[in-house]
């Protein structure tokens, strides 16, 4: 005779006032884990259609409908991402060693960088830079240029890199970061380059950035975004 059986949820013991959850992710290596399956499988996937998304773009000049709509895909998206970034932050904690002021964050990384290289550094930060940005924005243009000075030191051979923040007539910000050293062939850039994680990044606050090499001249990164992603008004 058959025995019908019924499926039981076995409950987990802990000490009083234990979460196993909590407990779970407590462990470093396993919240290290979980980010970086979370970035290879979910965030970066979706910052790859956030970038098909504007070469789509720009194949649909004078189709305003379309463009709107893909406006509204691209806002949605933003969204999601960046709610997944902000999971991503907490688990890896990312914002270890930057206090959520750009001009004060950039000050300290150059220097360190200077001081760990030899190479020499400067900051310019030109009127009609907003004087209170939104950190979330912040932090994201503070990595890109963490990543850019990492590879000028690597690779570059400079003797200089400059840092640029600056308005863009009314409604747009620029950041650049230019070394004056070898630069190389545009054609040879990869994402294990670090490029792929500073688009990603740019693409995340709806910025724009490229990265202009040329032999023996140098390289410049540049990140545009609007204003009003980054300035903050207000308290």
């Amino acid at each position: 005779m058959a025995i019908a059986s019924r499926s039981s949820t076995v409950p987990v013991r802990t000490e009083k006032g234990h979460d196993p959850g909590a407990l779970f992710l407590a462990n470093p290596e396993v919240r290290s884990a979980l980010a970086r399956e979370l970035h290879d499988r979910v965030a970066q996937k979706l910052a790859t259609v956030l970038m098909d998304l504007e070469v789509f773009k720009t194949e649909q000049v004078g189709q305003d409908a379309v463009l709107n709509r893909v406006d509204l895909v691209q806002g949605s998206m933003r969204e999601v991402l960046g709610s997944l970034r902000d999971l991503l932050h907490e688990l890896r904690d990312e914002s270890v060693g930057f206090s959520g002021d750009l001009h004060e964050g950039l000050s300290t990384l150059l220097g360190n960088f200077e001081r760990r290289t030899g190479i020499e550094t400067s900051l310019i930060v030109k009127p009609g830079w907003p004087a209170r940005t939104r950190p979330a924005a912040a932090l994201q243009l503070y990595r890109i240029a963490e990543e850019a000075l990492i590879n000028a030191g690597r690779h570059s051979g400079a003797k200089q890199v400059r840092v640029t923040l600056s308005p863009v007539g009314d409604n747009q910000l620029c950041m650049s970061i230019a070394d004056y050293g070898r630069g190389f062939d545009e054609s040879s850039i990869v994402a294990g380059m670090g490029t792929l994680g500073m688009r990603e990044r740019a693409v995340l606050i709806g910025a724009r950035l490229w990265i202009d090499a040329f032999p023996g001249y140098g390289t410049t990164v540049q990140v545009n975004l609007p204003r009003e992603q980054l300035a903050r008004v207000g308290r």
